[in-house]
């Protein structure tokens, strides 16, 4: 009685509620999901990046119905023996380690809800307890298949096939309709993920008959149609989509049948590319003219006419209002071209669309992630030369032709804006439609009466259609922002010449001439900056050319521009002696005959020559590099020792030895830390900022970006004197470097300094507060930016004079309530002259400005 009582209460006020919680949560996946039917559909929606999102909250509900069951109708206790001889029945009977059968399917259903959530570890726990619990009982059978599911999954190929081998091979495995299914559509995902498509056609035929649902058998045998047109099977692929539109599927499925059969028809390329054309011109395709324009762009390109295929492509990108993967598969077949073609440049664009729209399961996600990696550095290297040739170009004009110039540029700006104004209302108006004809998506998902941040299909759909119009983007705060450190010019609006050029430029206007002078080199130390910036991206191109693109003509022509621009001897040896390296690699060996003739002849007592035509050479570099390991050894002995200025003074006496080896990235991260311990912090920074950008990828690099994040981190507590770190602490005796700052008795600003994780508008209120209390005359204005990864500032802008600004502090220092909730170690405040607060913007040095502060307004 006891059972059944368990069993009947279990099954009606748990298991069917879970159970259909469950149904319910897969049907939502099947209606939700956007298929591109331009690649292979899935043979099952497990693993499917959009469906966790969509199933979450009825799994969740699953989950916790089949929680609550076992927790209060589960039977493990084995029943009394009333005999001492028992049936095999019986015995099999109290062999069983639960008695409740909806106990024992719940422990099944938990590892299917975790699969559907893709949370494989926990599904895997599931199903093994399921094997381990109920070996003679049909249960452990259907654990077996989803565990073979799930280890395709996670990519275990071996593993999966052992345990459907298992399954296969046992005689006795269930033989039901839903069992053979269970089997078939597995075996068939599991050739799907593996790429065997021959071994997959027999399980998929058999999973078409055995398809408990009209919507499984609609897809199965879309996927049958593709994966016979990628064996090049076309009669049968023919055939097979022509019974695809036999099952009446939905419109985007037979649409994209439709047009897979033009392609594939005997027909001659102008009359399918006329149907094609016919079809585009129906109200009722509108949403699917990226497929249309893809197909014909394919055709095109078959047909060798690459400039009306371009043509095509662009246009399907274009009119991808809701298939972000086919927009991006329209980028990639451009950049693939031009790629080819070596139109870096072009290439790289498409490359990064590309990789902003595909989704990350796409089959050459990787391949596409690389190429757009380095052709964007190459293209930021060519960016570089040339910008920095236009600023020294223009740097050497005369004054009237140069303002003539801007003049001109700054009128170009303004007509682009109102080309862009005009663009940007036609683009909304077509996100406007595209939203309408999308709305019956998330009719069913509003009608829950749930808030949207709890309802899991309005959530994938927002992130889908946040990604169609602005790609993959962190989740970080400010992420329409290029340089999150910049300061608003809307937020707080500062004058005066900053010491950072580039951050002066940012508060500046593209309208006003002031912009385009602020970093023009006319100084000498400028100009050799420039220089330096163009010679460093030249070779960085000539690199990628060599070893990222294998270009040999690209990169020959790349290196002789360096030795043509820079005939000094360190840059033309080392370029001619790379030339020489590049040839020899391609078996140019004329050209690697000219190249190594010019490097001797024209460089004889460079390094590159020495080490070409002097075999002895080596030994001499290998000596030097064990004079300079003695020498850095020595220099660390003091530097552990606590001697700081005698470890500087070996590490100068030793830096020749370590140059362009090993062990240079050593010496300067050696010598950063002597000046952690000598100098101001702001010093430090910078020494450890230049080794991460020189020497980019070694350890040391690694090391140094370690400790400016921490620096960073606790900047605050540096400044106050209190921070747990091994650096030297600076006031104003310890510092004799002239001060960045001046004396103004200007407008000024009071400035709070806190960490991120503080309550940053509580602060701002009470500070708002202070200023109704104590300046309500005064036209005060509060806001707050970031500083930093881990500051933020709040500002309060409105202090018309030294005086003001002294008399607001003194009276705010007395408030604690202000800065309530806060430790003394944990912030900064202070107030600053308009002028100077641009030099402290750009310049980032906390206790450079402190110091300043104490010296000139504490004690006023």
């Amino acid at each position: 009685m006891s059972r059944s009582f368990h069993n009947i209460t279990s099954y009606y006020n748990y298991y069917y509620n879970a159970y259909d919680s469950y149904k319910s949560g897969i049907q939502r996946a099947e209606n939700n999901i956007n298929f591109n039917y331009t690649l292979p559909l899935p043979v099952l929606l497990i693993g499917e990046s959009q469906v966790p999102g969509i199933v979450s909250s009825n799994m969740e509900r699953t989950l916790n119905k089949c929680t609550m069951l076992l927790a209060r109708h589960s039977i493990t206790v084995k029943p009394k023996r009333t005999k001492n001889k028992l049936s095999p029945k019986e015995k099999e009977f109290r062999n069983l380690n639960e008695y409740v059968k909806w106990a024992r399917r719940s422990w099944l259903l938990v590892g299917k809800a975790h699969t559907w959530k893709s949370d494989l570890t926990k599904a895997r726990s599931s199903f093994e307890f399921v094997i381990r619990q109920f070996p003679n009982l049909p249960l452990w059978f259907e654990a077996q298949v989803w565990l073979a599911r799930v280890a395709v999954l996670e990519g275990d190929f071996d593993d999966a096939r052992e345990r459907l081998n298992l399954v296969e091979n046992n005689r006795k495995r269930p033989r039901s309709k839903s069992f053979n299914h269970l089997l078939n559509s597995t075996w068939a995902f599991f050739y799907q993920k593996s790429q065997d498509y021959e071994q997959m056609l027999p399980y998929l035929r058999k999973a078409i008959e055995s398809a408990p649902k009209k919507t499984d058998k609609i897809r199965y045998s879309y996927i049958l149609a593709q994966t016979l047109q990628q064996l090049g099977k076309t009669g049968e692929a023919y055939i097979a989509f022509q019974k695809v539109l036999k099952l009446n599927p939905p419109y985007d499925m037979a649409f994209s049948a439709r047009i897979q059969m033009i392609s594939l028809s005997n027909k001659q390329d102008e009359d399918l590319k006329r149907e094609l054309i016919k079809l585009s011109k129906d109200e009722k395709n509108a949403d699917y003219l990226d497929q249309l324009y893809f197909t014909l762009g394919n055709l095109e390109k078959k047909s060798g006419n690459m400039e009306k295929a371009i043509e095509y492509y662009t246009l399907s990108a274009r009119y991808s209002t809701s298939n972000s993967n086919q927009k991006g598969m329209s980028y990639l077949v451009l950049a693939d071209y031009y790629f080819e073609k070596a139109q870096y440049t072009l290439a790289q664009a498409y490359y990064d669309s590309s990789y902003n729209s595909l989704d990350d399961s796409y089959p050459e996600f990787d391949r596409i992630e690389q190429k757009a990696h380095f052709l964007n550095s190459l293209v930021d290297n060519l960016n570089t030369i040339k910008n920095e040739d236009s600023l020294l170009r223009v740097a050497a004009m005369p004054k009237e032709e140069r303002d003539a110039l801007i003049k001109q540029i700054i009128a170009k700006i303004e007509a682009e804006e109102q080309r862009a104004k005009s663009m940007e209302n036609q683009s909304r108006n077509q996100y406007l439609m595209y939203q309408q004809s999308q709305r019956y998506r998330n009719q069913n998902a509003q009608q829950e009466g749930k808030w949207y941040f709890y309802n899991q299909a309005s959530l994938s759909y927002g992130q889908s259609e946040f990604q169609m119009k602005w790609g993959k983007r962190k989740l970080e705060d400010n992420w329409r922002r290029k340089n999150k450190r910049v300061l608003s010019i809307d937020e707080v609006t500062v004058a005066g010449t900053s010491q950072n050029q580039e951050q002066a430029q940012k508060q500046l206007s593209p309208k006003t001439p002031e912009y385009y002078l602020v970093n023009l080199p006319f100084s000498d130390s400028l100009k050799e900056q420039s220089i330096d910036r163009i010679k460093n991206a030249m070779f960085r191109v000539a690199e990628i050319y060599e070893v990222n693109l294998s270009d040999y003509e690209e990169a020959k022509e790349a290196y002789l521009r360096i030795v043509e621009r820079f005939p000094d001897e360190d840059n033309a040896a080392n370029a001619y002696y790379r030339l020489y390296r590049l040839a020899s690699q391609f078996n140019r060996q004329d050209d690697a005959a000219r190249f190594l003739s010019a490097l001797t002849k024209n460089y004889p007592k460079s390094p590159y020559a020495i080490l070409l035509s002097n075999p002895a050479y080596f030994e001499k570099l290998s000596m030097q590099q064990n004079e300079g390991e003695t020498i850095y050894q020595k220099a660390y002995d003091f530097y552990t020792k606590g001697m700081y200025s005698d470890a500087l003074n070996t590490i100068q006496r030793g830096m020749a030895k370590a140059k362009n080896t090993s062990l240079e990235p050593k010496y300067h991260l050696l010598m950063a830390l002597c000046q952690a311990k000598t100098t101001d912090l702001k010093t430090f920074k910078a020494s450890l900022s230049n080794i991460t950008s020189t020497f980019a990828n070694t350890e040391e690099a690694q090391l140094a970006d370690a400790m400016l994040k921490q620096i960073e981190q606790n900047e605050l507590q540096i400044a106050s004197g209190n921070a747990n770190l091994d650096i030297a602490q600076t006031d104003s005796t310890t510092s004799q470097k002239q001060s960045i700052y001046t004396d103004s008795d200007g407008e000024h600003v009071f400035v709070v300094l806190v960490p991120k994780k503080a309550n940053i508008n509580q602060i701002k209120f009470n500070v708002i507060s202070f200023n109704v209390d104590e300046f309500i005359e005064a036209d005060l204005n509060v806001t707050n930016q970031p500083f930093s990864d881990f500051v933020e500032m709040i500002v309060c802008t409105g202090l018309k004079d030294k005086k003001t600004a002294v008399k607001y502090y003194n009276l705010i220092s007395k408030r604690a309530k202000v800065f309530a909730g806060l430790d003394k170690t944990e912030y900064q405040y202070f107030v600053i002259s308009i002028d100077n607060f641009a030099r402290f913007i750009g310049d980032k040095s906390i206790p450079d400005y402190l110091r300043f502060f104490k010296e000139k307004y504490k004690n006023e």
